[in-house]
């Protein structure tokens, strides 16, 4: 057992039947990647019965934590993290997957392959997104139709190097996300927002200011990702982001802040966070 996959899965209720054969088609084709053993922490609205029925449909071997209730992104997050190295000491690599993906064969192994060279602490593959974007390329290709049509134009995609980015699924390096200790969900209690700035700003300084440290993806693997923004559909997000924006700016300072504009290769992205008077007006 190389990597251990870890999911927060919410089945929303308005979007049910979507959201089922979405999470079923992403844990079917990541049984058939060659690691089959997932965390899944159970988000709603789902009992953990029926969690499990899908989980023996899909072919993977799943430990389901949680109750269905919604305790936020970070937070499952970190209780499958802790839930690994608890129960799972001997993981190498921990991967941060979504329900929204589609997964072809091996896609975890040239991620793996970099991280044993490179000595880095956690590495993305390419994604092809639902609009048919390339990210991190900027290139754009005509979106395939279907489920089987995605996974064929992903074995098309693969090609030598690594290119500065950050997307998810990632894979961790098991020792380097417990050396940082993953989410801060103690310090950032809002459900959703700036968990995976806080993160890249941990392996930053983890890696050490000299190195300039950098995300990167490994442009030899391709993994689908519709980005749905699933989570974005849910009420009170503003509320939980400025929660997170706030608590950011706590614990990085201005400095951060620029250190996770270059983090991002976009220049004065976070300048706004750093204003003393923004959430100050009316």
């Amino acid at each position: 057992m190389k990597v251990v996959h870890t999911l927060p899965l919410l089945i929303r209720e308005q979007h049910r039947q979507f959201d089922l054969e979405m999470a079923l088609s992403a844990l079917t084709t990541l049984a058939r990647s060659g690691e089959r053993r997932v965390v899944l922490y159970n988000q709603g609205s789902l009992p953990n019965e029926e969690l499990d029925a899908i989980t023996v449909a899909a072919g993977v071997e799943a430990v389901v934590l949680g109750s269905g209730v919604n305790i936020g992104i970070a937070q499952a997050r970190q209780a499958c993290f802790d839930y690994i190295w608890s129960h799972l000491p001997q993981t190498a690599y921990i991967s941060e997957v979504h329900v929204d993906m589609l997964f072809p064969p091996s896609w975890h192994a040239p991620l793996i392959d970099y991280l044993e060279r490179s000595g880095e602490p956690m590495a993305c593959p390419g994604i092809l997104t639902a609009s048919g974007e390339l990210q991190p390329l900027g290139e754009w290709i005509p979106p395939p139709p279907d489920a089987p049509a995605i996974l064929e134009r992903l074995a098309e995609l693969p090609r030598s190097g690594v290119r500065a980015g950050f997307v998810h699924p990632v894979i961790h390096r098991a020792a380097a996300l417990r050396a940082v200790g993953g989410y801060p969900v103690r310090e950032m209690p809002g459900k959703q927002g700036y968990e995976d700035d806080a993160l890249l700003l941990a392996y930053h300084y983890y890696m050490g200011t000299r190195v300039d440290w950098r995300p990167v993806c490994v442009l030899g693997s391709w993994v689908y990702h519709a980005t749905m923004a699933q989570r974005m559909s849910l009420p009170g997000k503003e509320a939980e982001f400025q929660v997170n924006e706030r608590a950011l700016v706590r614990q990085y300072g201005v400095q951060g802040l620029r250190r996770l504009e270059h983090i991002h290769g976009r220049p004065a992205a976070f300048a706004h966070l750093g204003d003393p008077d923004r959430g100050n007006e009316g």
